[in-house]
């Protein structure tokens, strides 16, 4: 029984080590162990497994040996409904919102990314170790600029697993795992995997010295080395409120094309409550006019104003007055002076009878007659740089130089009084956000 015992011992010890030996040598690498919790995921309750329609990753090993029971058994990937493109303002779990989303982001890149007619061909891997496709309705697949190619994957459900194979089987493949919910930073992992030449972010656009009117995008993208020469320059935004349609159109007569693939349809009419009195005219008495008319206030001109009257004094004086008008139950005299002393007296003693006397001079312009006349009016207003537009998203504004007259006239509103000129496309965008631009 000894000798037995010590003739089974040595063997049992060579076969332990051979199995080791055997064990150590088959081990997988560690780069391509399977997480049973990648493997499968849990797709929600119960009761709702039905709706959902499952895809499936396949993974065939072909060199690892299976037993008979589990033979025939492929290891699957069960993942969430696709929440690609899903905005937080549109309920989840909607088959048709998110096909509505699919398309709207489709043609956004259609438009910044054009394809020629040509789709990209779905992934599909084959080798001698595994299979491996991806389905591109629930993974949309888009052609990038560069020849690459844009995998969304909105809901960071492909297992990291599966993301290693695709980037090691094709480097050109880039995965955007954000969700749109997040719009702006959406737009920015896509356009970043997109190959362009050039994506500048938060670029701000001016145009014009004065007027000028700023807009402020979230992407600047051009696509080539040549965008800018040939006008194809696109500005991207992720606001959910879409910019007015006259601004678009300026912009897109300015080489930038506007994009706004998350924007909803808005239609708010603005009352006409301000006005912006423009003139190119130089000449006193048409300032004069202007702000007289802007303020709605009655005027006579060419007036013989009293001074002495021969009821009181036996004496009958007057003198006369370009422009007469009352206004705040207070008189006032717009008088031009030449030069002559005689005709400044009479103006000084004017004021001493109670008239508020605006004395222009021959060398005054625009600026520092109305600014004169407003000042003796108690409408205290420089001639500066004044923001009449202003988004509140901050996407947009716009300003320009002049006297700006706040609730100065019955029914409130706002006044501005200018001579720069405005251009058609900035006249009518004023006019859409309440301003009526009047021409003297």
């Amino acid at each position: 029984m000894n000798h037995f015992r010590f003739l089974i011992l040595p063997l049992l010890a060579g076969l332990s080590f051979s199995g080791l030996w055997f064990t150590t040598c088959l081990a997988m690498d560690p780069r391509f162990e399977i997480d049973p919790t990648q493997i499968q995921k849990n797709t929600g309750s119960t009761s709702g497994r039905e709706n959902v329609t499952r895809r499936s990753v396949s993974l065939r090993s072909k060199s690892v040996r299976r037993s008979p029971t589990t033979r025939h058994k492929k290891a699957t990937v069960h993942e969430h409904p696709s929440v690609a493109l899903h905005l937080a303002a549109v309920g989840s779990g909607s088959a048709a919102s998110e096909l509505f989303l699919h398309q709207r982001v489709r043609t956004f890149w259609d438009t910044v990314a054009p394809s020629g007619g040509s789709e990209p061909k779905p992934l599909i891997f084959k080798t001698d170790v595994f299979d491996l496709s991806i389905d591109s309705s629930r993974y949309p697949l888009l052609k990038a600029v560069d020849g690459g190619k844009v995998l969304l994957d909105t809901g960071a459900t492909l297992p990291p697993l599966v993301r290693s194979l695709i980037q090691e089987k094709d480097q050109m493949v880039r995965i955007v795992n954000v969700s749109p919910a997040d719009s702006r930073r959406f737009l920015g992992a896509l356009l970043a995997a997109g190959g362009f030449y050039s994506v500048e972010e938060q670029p701000v656009m001016t145009f014009g010295q004065d007027p000028q009117l700023k807009v402020h995008s979230d992407f600047k993208v051009e696509r080539t080395a040549e965008s800018v020469m040939r006008n194809e320059v696109m500005l991207v935004s992720s606001s959910r409120q879409r910019l007015p349609l006259r601004l678009m159109d300026f912009m897109k007569k300015q080489g930038f094309e506007l994009l706004e693939p998350f924007a909803e349809e808005s239609s708010v009419s603005v009352p006409l409550r301000h006005r912006v009195v423009r003139t190119s005219s130089q000449d006193h008495g048409q300032a004069v006019d202007l702000v007289l008319d802007a303020l709605a206030v009655p005027v006579e001109r060419n007036r013989r104003v009293e001074l002495f009257n021969t009821v009181e004094s036996g004496i009958e004086l007057s003198v006369a007055a370009e422009r007469y008008f009352e206004r705040g139950g207070k008189r006032y005299v717009v008088a031009r002076f030449t030069g002559d002393p005689v005709a400044y007296t009479l103006f000084r003693l004017l004021e001493t009878k109670g008239y508020r006397v605006v004395i222009l001079e021959q060398r005054d312009n625009f600026k520092m007659v109305a600014s004169k006349l407003l000042s003796r009016m108690d409408l205290p207003s420089s001639y500066a740089s004044h923001l009449l537009l202003a988004d509140q998203g901050g996407r947009y504004s716009f300003e320009m130089s002049g006297f700006l007259l706040e609730n100065s006239i019955s029914g409130g509103g706002a006044v501005m009084l200018t001579d720069r000129p405005i251009e058609r496309s900035m006249q009518e965008l004023l006019y859409d956000h309440g301003y009526q631009v009047q021409e003297r």
